[in-house]
C-alpha cells in the first residue's frame, strides 16, 4: 500500500512539474509577444518626401518597388532605429520642396545642402531645412550639350553658355544662382520639364543646345535608351550628346524641415541622432559603398 502510495505521489508531483513548466513557457511566450508589439506599435511613423525619376539613385524598378541608392541607405539605417518606422512619399521634386518649406514633410531625401540659399520668404530669412543629415553619398553634376554647340570654348560656366538654350528638371537647382540670374536677364533660354529622362529626347530634337545635370542619371538612362532603340528612335536629327565640363560636386543629404518643427515633430532631434550615428557605422564598415556599388558597377 505504501509502494502505491508513493507511485501516486510520484505521478502526482510530475504531472504539477509538467504543468508548471508549460506554463512558464506559455508566460514567456506572452511577455514575448506583448513586448515586440508593444514597440511595433509605439514605434513613431515617419514620412520622408522623395522622387522615383532619377536612377540609380531614388527609382521605381520593374516591379513597382521604390530602390535606388539613397532609398537602400536610409532603408538599411532606419531598420536599425526600432523606435522609428519609416516609410516614403513620392512625388515631383518641386513638390517636396515645397512641403519641406512650409513644414508639411517631416524631411526630404536627398537635397544637396542648401542651406545657404534655400531660405524662408519672411523675415528674418533662415534656412527651412535644418539640419541636414551627415552626406550619404557625392554626386557629379555635369553640362551635357550637343556636339555643335561646343565648337566654341565652353570651360567657364555659365559665362561660355550665353545665348544658349537648355533644358532642365523641374525643380531642380543645380544649375546655380549665376545661371539663374543669367535666366532672368535673358541671357540664357530655359525650359522646363518633368524629369531628366523627358531631356534627352528634347535635346535629340534640337529643341534645346544643353542640360544642366546628374552625371550617373543621365547615362543610366542614356544606355537603356539605346538599348531599347528609343535613341535612334528620337534621334532622327543625328545629335552627338557629349559631356562639356564638371560644374560641381555635392553630397546629397537627408534634410529636416525646420518649420513648425517642434509642434509637428517634437521626434526631430532624437531621429536626426539616431540617423547620423547608423549613417556613420554604415560608412566606417563599408557598407555604403557596398549599396552604392551594387548599382553605380
Amino acid at each position: 500500500m505504501s509502494r502505491w502510495r508513493s507511485s501516486l505521489f510520484y505521478v502526482r508531483c510530475k504531472f504539477v512539474m509538467e504543468v508548471v513548466f508549460h506554463t512558464r513557457k506559455v508566460i514567456v511566450f506572452l511577455l514575448i509577444y506583448f513586448i515586440s508589439t508593444s514597440v511595433a506599435f509605439s514605434a513613431q511613423k515617419v514620412k520622408i518626401s522623395t522622387y522615383d525619376v532619377l536612377p540609380p539613385f531614388a527609382f521605381t524598378d520593374a516591379e513597382g518597388k521604390l530602390t535606388g541608392v539613397y532609398i537602400e541607405i536610409v532603408k538599411r539605417a532606419a531598420s536599425r532605429m526600432p523606435n522609428y518606422a519609416v516609410s516614403f512619399s513620392v512625388g515631383p521634386w518641386s513638390r517636396a520642396k515645397r512641403d519641406v518649406k512650409m513644414g508639411v514633410a517631416f524631411a526630404i531625401l536627398p537635397p544637396y545642402f542648401h542651406a545657404h540659399d534655400w531660405l524662408t520668404e519672411t523675415k528674418p530669412k533662415r534656412p527651412y531645412i535644418w539640419p541636414y543629415s551627415l552626406p550619404l553619398f557625392t554626386q557629379r553634376d555635369v553640362v551635357i550639350c550637343n556636339e555643335k554647340v561646343l565648337t566654341a570654348s565652353r570651360t567657364v560656366y555659365p559665362d561660355d553658355y550665353q545665348g544658349l538654350t537648355f533644358a532642365m528638371w523641374r525643380g531642380d537647382g543645380r544649375a546655380g544662382v549665376i545661371f539663374n540670374q543669367m535666366v532672368e536677364e535673358k541671357k540664357i533660354d530655359l525650359y522646363l520639364l518633368n524629369d531628366v529622362k523627358s531631356v534627352i529626347p528634347f535635346l535629340l530634337a534640337k529643341r534645346a543646345d544643353c542640360t544642366v545635370t546628374p552625371r550617373a542619371p543621365f547615362f543610366w538612362y542614356l544606355k537603356r535608351m539605346k538599348e531599347s532603340g528609343k535613341y535612334q528612335k528620337y534621334n532622327k536629327k543625328g545629335v552627338v550628346l557629349k559631356e562639356a565640363i564638371v560644374i560641381s560636386s555635392n553630397e546629397g543629404y537627408l534634410g529636416y524641415t525646420d518649420i513648425n518643427a517642434e509642434k509637428n515633430f517634437p521626434f526631430k532631434k532624437d531621429f536626426s541622432i539616431k540617423f547620423d550615428i547608423e549613417i556613420y557605422k554604415m560608412k566606417q564598415s563599408g557598407e555604403i559603398q557596398g549599396i552604392i556599388d551594387s548599382f553605380i558597377k
